[in-house]
């Protein structure tokens, strides 16, 4: 697989707005060099290349009005149940404007509380959800940057071309976590047998019980400073161009 499934609405395209075959394109961009290739995600290219990543795309027309949580929930469920084999969902909101359906990251998290809320009132399947911003990690003017940490990283390494919940199942967070016990049990076993064998696992991932704190950590040492922050900027800066570049066109048609 190349990129996500793809699903568009019926009528996918409202004026004003680019074609699906382009917001694909530039999210697909967004999954494989950024998640995938700096590696911020243990089983994103898995999931992916086995058909298993799915992309919904939600389009608004003017004024550039935000879908009903409750719409997006159902949307949602009608999905994984007739993909029961979705490990991640990236539910992507197309604007016919430069400008996001939300205005900052903040506002979007409220949004995507509330599709979690309702999401959940209906039972299994079980996902966790979590929202992408293209002003993910952005400084308020009135707040100091907050220390650089694996914590207060993460929201900066949520910058994708349009907002996006990534929808995750519960079951193969379960997974990833099962073998992150196994790499922690089977490093430590080489560990006390072969000092090479100590050295050559130094740095790898998934060390710890943790999940979400392994991941954070190997993320904050590979990409929050140096080389890998710089090639980070470097990618995600690209693919804004592109998406600004590429979506011009149709904005302009509206006016």
């Amino acid at each position: 697989m190349e990129g996500a499934v793809r699903h568009d609405e019926p009528e996918p395209a409202p004026p004003g707005t680019p074609p699906p075959e382009v917001v694909h394109r530039i999210h697909d961009r967004f999954l494989i060099e950024v998640v995938e290739q700096l590696g911020l995600c243990p089983f994103a290219r898995r999931s992916r290349e086995q058909g298993r990543v799915h992309r919904p795309l939600f389009y608004s027309t003017p004024p550039a009005t935000a879908p009903a949580p409750a719409l997006v929930a159902d949307r949602i469920r009608q999905l994984v149940l007739a993909h029961p084999d979705a490990e991640i969902v990236l539910v992507t909101f197309v604007s016919p404007t430069p400008r996001p359906l939300w205005p900052s990251a903040r506002a979007f998290d409220d949004f995507v509380r509330s599709v979690r809320q309702d999401y959940a009132r209906a039972g299994d399947p079980m996902f966790f959800m979590v929202g992408f911003h293209p002003q993910s990690g952005r400084v308020e003017p009135d707040e100091s940057p907050p220390r650089l940490t694996p914590d207060s990283l993460v929201p900066q390494l949520r910058r994708t071309p349009d907002p996006v919940i990534q929808c995750i199942r519960a079951q193969e967070l379960e997974r990833a976590r099962a073998q992150a016990q196994q790499a922690r049990h089977a490093r430590l076993v080489a560990e006390e047998k072969d000092p090479v064998v100590r050295n050559m696992l130094a740095n790898t991932i998934m060390t710890d019980s943790t999940l979400s704190a392994d991941i954070a950590r190997h993320n904050f040492e590979a990409v929050a400073r140096g080389e890998g922050r710089a090639r980070l900027e470097a990618a995600i800066a690209d693919i804004q161009r592109e998406r600004d570049e590429a979506y011009a066109p149709w904005w302009k048609r509206q006016r």
